[in-house]
């Protein structure tokens, strides 16, 4: 029986910013730095916001500086970059619907928000959408202080909500990640477009229909 819910964020209950918009773009073109090259370091630098160790906009401060505009990380900038980064987001609201109706219909399974994210740029959604609401606990990776699909998360994350792998429902987008969870002895539901969630969600923990490991 499926006891805990472990959800993700990007490309569940929201698009992939990074991946999916031009934010990136628009930063490097405001910074004057290179596109490709922007996004290589962001990619690579995202551990360190996603883990809570620096600010996001240290690290976005950081990685543009050698560009030929002001620096990133004074009061104008950063209201720019939180505009730029929230006019990015786009909700999924047909699951933020799947989530509110599985937690009215089963409410004693757990669900917990197992994201990697920046803690500022969660809760910026947060504030505009409200999907901390959605989740008994919040195990963001700057919660954690470690990123998927680090073993040490998905460990960590279990033993803080005092669940059990075998009956945990890990969801995500992100194959790497429902790997890392399958190898532990959870399920997994791969979403691999926008739709899966809100279409599988319900009949899956509501009959704990399990679907398949990656």
């Amino acid at each position: 029986m499926i006891r805990t819910l472990f959800v993700d964020a990007g490309g569940v209950l929201y698009n992939n910013i990074n991946e999916e918009t031009d934010f990136l773009e628009r930063v490097a073109d405001r910074y004057g730095a290179n596109r490709a090259e922007i996004a290589r370091r962001v990619e690579a630098s995202a551990p360190e916001y996603e883990s809570g160790r620096r600010h996001v906009h240290q690290v976005l401060a950081r990685l543009v500086a050698d560009g030929h505009r002001p620096p990133a990380d004074t009061p104008t900038e950063t209201r720019w970059l939180d505009h730029a980064y929230l006019g990015s987001v786009r909700p999924y609201h047909d699951s933020f619907r799947a989530l509110r109706e599985l937690r009215q219909e089963r409410p004693e399974v757990t669900v917990v928000l197992t994201n990697n994210e920046a803690e500022h740029w969660d809760r910026l959604k947060d504030e505009t959408y409200g999907h901390f609401a959605l989740f008994d606990m919040l195990y963001s990776s700057w919660r954690v202080g470690r990123v998927k699909p680090a073993l040490s998360f998905f460990t960590a994350a279990l033993h803080g909500c005092r669940a059990t792998a075998a009956e945990t429902l890990l969801i995500d987008d992100r194959a790497t990640v429902l790997r890392v969870g399958a190898e532990l002895g959870m399920h997994t539901l791969h979403v691999s477009t926008p739709e899966v969630f809100a279409h599988r969600i319900g009949r899956t923990v509501r009959g704990d229909v399990l679907p398949s490991m990656p």
